[in-house]
């Protein structure tokens, strides 16, 4: 008896929209830099709130998470969305997307015990009509 290795890659914790708008929000702290560096804290505080807000909403209604789950994993990307640096949501945004494409995109051969092997054939289904 041999235990085949589980070849499939699980499904990424944070839902790729949610990751994607960490990204975009990440991004906005360089044009603030530029205008007014003094509004940077008031900058992100707005950011890490709507990065909130939008990864808790996007975890409950798109990748039906509970409530707890979505409002934790809300909590640390817009932690990760607010910090004034541009380079954390998207060091962080990136693996993740990443880590979600592969999981979607990959199509690796199923194992050789996996149900798809024992499916019954449109023939031998016909065969056992007839009985």
């Amino acid at each position: 008896m041999t235990i085949e290795p589980n070849r499939s890659i699980p499904p990424a914790p944070i839902h790729p929209l949610a990751t994607l708008t960490t990204i975009v929000l990440d991004n906005i702290f360089g044009w603030v830099e530029l205008v007014d560096p003094l509004a940077l804290a008031l900058t992100s505080v707005s950011v890490g709130v709507v990065g909130f807000l939008t990864t808790m909403f996007v975890q409950r209604y798109l990748a039906k998470d509970g409530w707890g789950a979505s409002v934790a994993k809300g909590l640390v990307m817009g932690v990760i969305a607010g910090v004034p640096y541009q380079v954390t949501g998207t060091a962080i945004g990136i693996p993740l997307l990443a880590w979600a494409g592969a999981h979607q995109w990959i199509k690796l051969p199923p194992s050789k015990g996996s149900d798809q092997s024992h499916a019954p054939s449109a023939a031998e289904g016909s065969v056992n009509d007839e009985r």
